[in-house]
């Protein structure tokens, strides 16, 4: 469980359809009306699963501002400016770009100190206006969701002297790019929780295949090893999960780790997992019909029978059931 704290917020709005950014010159009210969708936005950021990490030197600029911000209100209401200013003249040679409200958070998270900017790009919404007697529907850019994802953040870890990305594509001489970290950050980025856990489900996969070390049972497993950690709040490390999952076999456990390591996870590499999210797991079936179901039922095969006919179809039997309910 994350636990996050708000110290404070500045915000500013890069409205790049007229050409003008409001910069705030005090901190936002953090009241019981505003205080939920902030602290939603700031729990989406720091817990996403496209948050790619980034190697960048201790001079690097993001890290002299992380330091510069933590100083003083006053030089981080200077730092904020220039950040958004930085963003402000990125964004306006992007033609699709929208306007946005940009927040500057200092907070901690599991008792280490942030900086982050949340950069809430606004989405367009059809709205029913009246004019001169007349009803039209025209288009009008809001504010995201509270529970939407954040498209673009920078963050920064005080403490540890780590920087983070969420970066969202853009269309960028005629094709579809990133350009905080190309065009600003020039970082070398490590591969996001996203990426690390699909390069652990094509690793155990394929190894799977190759030597039949679970019966076919090697994801779901996996899942499960990883809830277990999440369940005992122990540090998830996929390449220590993937040797778990094919410990009755040496020769795919050699191999899980040599392609691991080449597909850039380390022994050391983590990845965030919120609680609950792999107690199930999903079977898809080749005509669109999907079977959802707790691993621990599919693992144990309590409901659940998967038998293979002698035409080389398998049929799926749901027993020892209560009740069906349509939904």
């Amino acid at each position: 469980m994350n636990t996050i704290i708000i110290n404070k917020i500045l915000m500013h709005m890069l409205d790049f359809e007229h050409r003008k950014i409001y910069h705030s010159t005090a901190f936002v009210d953090l009241n019981e009306t505003s205080i939920d969708y902030y602290r939603k936005k700031v729990e989406k950021a720091l817990s996403s699963p496209t948050m790619k990490e980034l190697t960048v030197g201790s001079l690097h600029e993001m890290m002299l501002r992380c330091d510069k911000l933590v100083e003083s209100d006053e030089e981080f209401i200077k730092q904020a400016q220039e950040i958004t200013d930085k963003l402000f003249s990125l964004g306006s040679v992007i033609e699709e770009m929208p306007n946005s409200n940009v927040l500057f958070v200092d907070c901690y998270k599991n008792g280490e100190r942030f900086m982050a900017v949340l950069k809430l790009n606004y989405r367009t919404i059809p709205m029913s206006v009246v004019e001169e007697g007349i009803v039209r529907i025209t288009k009008q850019q809001v504010l995201p969701m509270m529970g939407s994802a954040v498209d673009e953040a920078i963050i920064m870890n005080c403490d540890q002297k780590q920087l983070f990305l969420i970066e969202k594509k853009f269309t960028i001489d005629g094709k579809p790019d990133f350009y905080l970290n190309p065009q600003w950050i020039k970082g070398e980025e490590k591969l996001t929780d996203k990426q690390k856990f699909s390069t652990m489900k094509k690793v155990v996969k394929k190894m799977d295949d190759i030597y039949n070390v679970n019966d076919g049972k090697a994801l779901p497993l996996m899942k499960q090893e990883i809830q277990e950690k999440v369940e005992t709040n122990q540090p998830v490390k996929p390449l220590e999960i993937v040797k778990k999952v094919l410990e009755r076999d040496y020769q795919a456990q050699e191999e899980s780790e040599l392609m691991m390591k080449d597909l850039g996870i380390s022994e050391e590499d983590q990845i965030a997992v919120l609680a609950g999210a792999m107690d199930t797991c999903k079977l898809v079936l080749d005509d669109e019909i999907e079977v959802k179901l707790p691993i621990e039922e599919y693992l144990s095969g309590t409901h659940l029978e998967k038998i293979k006919q002698e035409d080389g179809t398998y049929s799926i039997v749901l027993k020892d059931i209560n009740e069906v309910i349509v939904k």
